[in-house]
């Protein structure tokens, strides 16, 4: 009794606890979900503007970029000069705040690697400093020199990337996104540059991938011409004609030579997963090729025994009649000296 009651006081106490930490998760889930509602309310009076703009003091891009720390304080001592708001001024602080998170998600996203990311939050913020400059030169000016500083530093993190960069298909993605970068950052030479290179990286990768896939067909059809070549056996009845076996051993170092060149440029190119299926295809065809040797060479070896043999017995016979000739002319001697006496 007392141990089952030592059991029930157990399950309860546990399924006590599993409610207590449900609710908790509730309640964090319920708190979180208020705080994102709080965060991406926008704020409508001078005020709120105020205890936006003073929020962001602090924030590593602002710190970086200082002329959006600028921009930032010159945006904190107007929303608190100005009273009431009128549709201007709350068309300035939207403009203005627009800028700025456009561009610390810009930021963010070229320090998480996300450059495709960047360079979108980044054309936002431009969007955003075309807004600005109606309304506020000075702050617009600030903003877009930042801008461009900023793209010429993602333009050399890109570069570097591409150079590091082991698959062709993101090398060349890379290329074009520091032309990009660069071209945004009023740098046309490297632009013009990064262009050329992503061109002529992506023709000669193209070129590849079609040798690959010209490989893969070839080598398809010689495998599904030659399916029972993966044995010797196989390799010799797979032809009506023993000599067809020659022709199909010829064949298979050819498509073996393809099979191999097309898997080395799937490996320079960084293409694990293509190199791996050539790489496959190959052992496939080196199997098929080295039946088809053997083959080949056990037809040889046959063809050599029967002439071998036929050569014998013509031998044989020639040497018999040789000897056979020979005794018919000793005998032809004997009788004439038989006569004479």
């Amino acid at each position: 009794m007392t141990e089952t009651r030592t059991t029930r006081t157990r399950t309860t106490r546990t399924v006590v606890a599993c409610a207590l930490a449900g609710l908790l998760v509730l309640a964090s889930i319920a708190a979180g979900g208020a705080g994102t509602a709080a965060a991406q309310e926008e704020p409508e009076t001078a005020n709120e503007y105020f205890e936006t703009f003073r929020s962001m003091e602090g924030t590593e891009a602002y710190q970086e970029y200082e002329e959006f720390e600028t921009i930032r304080t010159f945006a904190v001592s107007r929303a608190q000069e100005v009273g009431t708001l009128d549709d201007d001024d709350r068309a300035e602080f939207d403009a203005v705040l627009d800028t700025m998170v456009a561009f610390e998600q810009a930021y963010d996203r070229a320090g998480a690697g996300e450059y495709e990311a960047s360079l979108a939050a980044a054309e936002d913020a431009e969007a955003a400093i075309d807004e600005l400059e109606s309304y506020e030169e000075t702050q617009a000016t600030l903003a877009d020199l930042a801008v461009t500083r900023f793209y010429a530093s993602l333009g050399d993190g890109l570069r570097d990337q591409a150079s590091a960069a082991e698959r062709t298909p993101d090398r060349i993605e890379l290329l074009s996104m520091t032309a990009t970068a660069y071209e945004r950052a009023n740098r046309p030479n490297e632009a013009a540059e990064f262009n050329l290179q992503a061109e002529q990286l992506s023709a000669e990768y193209n070129a590849a991938v079609e040798r690959m896939d010209d490989a893969e067909t070839t080598a398809g059809a010689f495998l599904d011409q030659c399916l029972d070549c993966g044995t010797v056996a196989g390799a010799i009845g797979g032809s009506a004609n023993p000599v067809q076996t020659f022709g199909r051993y010829q064949s298979s170092q050819d498509v073996l030579s393809e099979v191999r060149s097309a898997e080395a440029d799937a490996s320079e190119n960084g293409l694990d997963e293509r190199t791996a299926e050539l790489s496959a295809l190959a052992d496939d065809v080196g199997d098929a090729r080295l039946s088809l040797g053997v083959a080949s060479a056990s037809i040889l070896v046959g063809y050599g025994l029967v002439v071998g043999l036929i050569g014998t017995v013509v031998l044989g016979r020639i040497f018999l009649w040789r000897r056979t000739y020979e005794m018919a002319q000793i005998g032809s001697i004997v009788s004439g000296g038989d006569g004479d006496v």
